[in-house]
């Protein structure tokens, strides 16, 4: 049996409009750290991700 949490990033985008993207948090269930392009979300929720896997902020 494999662990679903190695298998899925914690973060992940969603778009909430247009031009509306939030970074969404599956542990908490909440969407946090708002965009106006997807990239940009991306990229915020692969920084969150990566902070996450190391165990540590910035």
């Amino acid at each position: 049996m494999t662990d679903k949490s190695s298998e899925q990033p914690r973060f992940v985008v969603e778009q909430h409009g247009r031009s509306s993207f939030y970074v969404f948090d599956r542990a908490t269930g909440l969407s946090r750290y708002p965009c106006f392009t997807r990239r940009g979300a991306q990229k915020t929720a692969d920084r969150k991700n990566a902070e996450h896997t190391t165990g540590g902020t910035r």
